[in-house]
């Protein structure tokens, strides 16, 4: 989000000054895209490195396919997957995941975004490339639907997670237990929002019993992205838009609903 408007202060440079300038718009734009990129990839290699289990059960690679086009990034995981359930299963797991980091990583940077999460019909068109109703919807999520920065969690996701769980249950084997326990992992990544839509819980729990000790997420990406949901909901209070102030009073008091898990105080106006 926001990112046209820091193309808009892009001008030839006529001076070193204005060089300086140009090169700090480009740092802030295409520099973080870039960043954002590698942040996917490096959580994609690091849950792949952290599932020796799973791979007793597969050798398919359990990376989500990833593409960005512009500031847009894309994740795509094929279900129905040659590999068995289990990959399909463990690679949207990934891609969550990936996703709450992300998050995260942009708002502490004080580079908000947006996104959409669904289940749909698709086409792979070529490598990493998929075309259909399910990317389809997942920009409609994104684009109308969550309206300030979060990510949305469609209808057929919540569907197709809660079909898995009723499907698997009903099997004793080693891979239908092990679908059934990473399927309500996923269900636990989910919150609904304060005015009713799902979401991914980038917060809750599920993401702070992965963070590992030390404190590092607290310190170095809960806190500063707080900082900075407490600044843009200041600015956006002088704008006097009543429609987007709130909005952002839900953005904040989603953050607020999450922080005493990481051990952060509540500010209070």
């Amino acid at each position: 989000m926001g990112q046209s408007e820091r193309f808009k202060k892009l001008r030839l440079a006529k001076t070193p000054e204005e060089d300086a300038e140009v090169g700090e718009v480009v740092r802030q734009t295409a520099g973080f895209v870039l960043d954002l990129r590698r942040v996917f990839d490096e959580q994609f290699t690091a849950f792949e490195a952290g599932s020796p289990n799973i791979k007793r059960h597969t050798k398919e690679p359990l990376r989500p396919h990833f593409i960005g086009i512009s500031d847009s990034l894309i994740t795509s995981v094929p279900l129905r997957n040659d590999g068995g359930d289990l990959v399909g299963i463990v690679t949207v797991y990934s891609a969550l995941s990936a996703a709450a980091v992300v998050m995260l990583t942009s708002l502490a940077s004080k580079h908000p975004l947006r996104g959409g999460i669904d289940v749909g019909f698709a086409v792979e068109m070529g490598p990493q490339e998929v075309y259909g109703t399910a990317l389809a919807r997942a920009y409609e999520l994104e684009s109308k639907e969550a309206q300030y920065p979060r990510i949305l969690i469609g209808d057929e996701l919540w569907r197709y997670f809660n079909a898995a769980i009723a499907h698997f249950e009903k099997q004793d084997t080693p891979v239908a237990r092990s679908i059934t326990v990473i399927t309500k992992k996923m269900l636990e990544l989910v919150a609904t929002d304060g005015d009713g839509k799902r979401i991914l819980d980038y917060l809750g729990q599920t993401i702070l019993d992965n963070a590992g000790p030390g404190g590092r997420h607290r310190d170095y990406m809960v806190k500063p992205a707080y900082d900075f949901v407490l600044a843009e909901q200041k600015r956006i209070k002088t704008t006097g838009d009543a429609k987007l102030i709130a909005r952002y009073d839900l953005f904040r008091a989603y953050f607020e609903s999450r922080l005493r898990l990481w051990g952060i105080e509540v500010q209070k106006d």
